[in-house]
């Protein structure tokens, strides 16, 4: 009896022998396949962090199974459709923590292979380094970052606060945002002299090279006109450009026709504005005698008339080798 049952014995074990080895030439291995995984926070937490990775987001895997299977596989890398997902969600007790560091391990049961196909994960290449920043919202003053030096005249931001969203480590010790580095606006050509120069310019959008969302992402940036002033400017004299070798000497028919009074303003100064006055004889033609015209005036920047334009001003003109007169009245 006992022989029968052993011999039985033996032919099982024989038979499982060879079922064994017959499976196992059935087999096909794929080593060493570097799998993407797409990182993710828990739905719940998401919109309260932000996720960096600390290296590659993919882990080496090998396969083994049937060479049907394998095949299979192989369209599915090949097309990019087996994919590794892993979720990340920090513990209540360090939700208060403007910061957490996790690692992240991939084991076999989180890659969804075909049937038939066993992954084997490759130890110690299946962890991935994260770390999820705390995010926080802080309302920033907005300071204006001129392109070129520091503005020469104060400027006024509206707003002059905006709110920041970003990282919590980050804002903390952030004491205001800049805009983008832009050029001082400009006062369009036909606007009044107490018109504000007005422009719109965008805020930064990183912070120590970190992205942050700002609420609104632009701002107004207004200059104020300046604070101006009615400058009356007595016995302004009135001076002749004459080009080379004029053929006549210019004269006026006394001192006080040789002077205008102007009324001009202007910002407020130390001193009066320095205008010049004269009659342009480079262009046009004329003759011996008694001549008329429009004079000229060169304002300094951000001066302007106060009155109406002069009208036109005699003069006499003697031919430049007449000899001058001798009434005291200028050549």
């Amino acid at each position: 009896m006992m022989d029968r049952i052993l011999s039985t014995f033996v032919a099982v074990s024989l038979a499982l022998l060879v079922w064994l080895y017959a499976r196992s030439r059935d087999q096909e291995i794929l080593d060493n396949v570097p799998l993407q995984v797409q990182v993710g926070m828990a739905p719940s937490q998401a919109e309260h962090y932000n996720l960096e990775l600390n290296g590659a987001s993919q882990v080496v895997v090998s396969f083994s199974g049937p060479p049907v299977r394998i095949r299979e596989l192989r369209g599915l890398l090949q097309r990019n459709e087996l994919h590794v997902a892993a979720t990340v969600t920090v513990p209540e007790d360090r939700l208060a923590e403007s910061r957490y560091a996790d690692t992240i391990v991939i084991e076999s049961n989180d890659i969804h292979a075909p049937p038939g196909v066993t992954p084997i994960v490759a130890d110690g290449r299946n962890r991935i380094p994260v770390t999820l920043h705390r995010l926080v919202e802080r309302r920033l003053p907005v300071r204006f970052d001129h392109a070129q030096a520091e503005p020469a005249h104060a400027v006024v931001l509206e707003p002059s606060t905006v709110l920041v969203r970003g990282p919590q480590e980050l804002l903390d010790r952030t004491k205001f945002i800049s805009t983008q580095s832009s050029e001082m606006p400009v006062r369009q050509a036909n606007a009044p002299p107490d018109a504000a120069a007005v422009s719109r310019v965008p805020l930064v959008l990183e912070l120590e090279g970190r992205p942050v969302r700002v609420t609104p992402n632009k701002v107004t940036v207004r200059v104020p006109a300046q604070p101006r002033k009615i400058y009356e400017l007595a016995d302004v004299p009135i001076q002749f450009l004459c080009p080379s070798n004029f053929a006549f000497r210019p004269r006026f028919a006394n001192e006080r026709a040789g002077q205008i009074t102007l009324r001009v303003q202007g910002p407020i100064l130390d001193e009066p504005p320095k205008v010049h006055v004269y009659i342009d004889l480079t262009r046009g033609r004329f003759t011996t005698g008694n001549n008329h015209e429009p004079l000229q005036i060169q304002l300094p920047k951000d001066i302007q008339l106060a009155q109406e334009a002069p009208r036109s001003v005699a003069f006499d003109l003697q031919p430049a080798d007449a000899s001058p007169k001798r009434d005291g009245s200028p050549p």
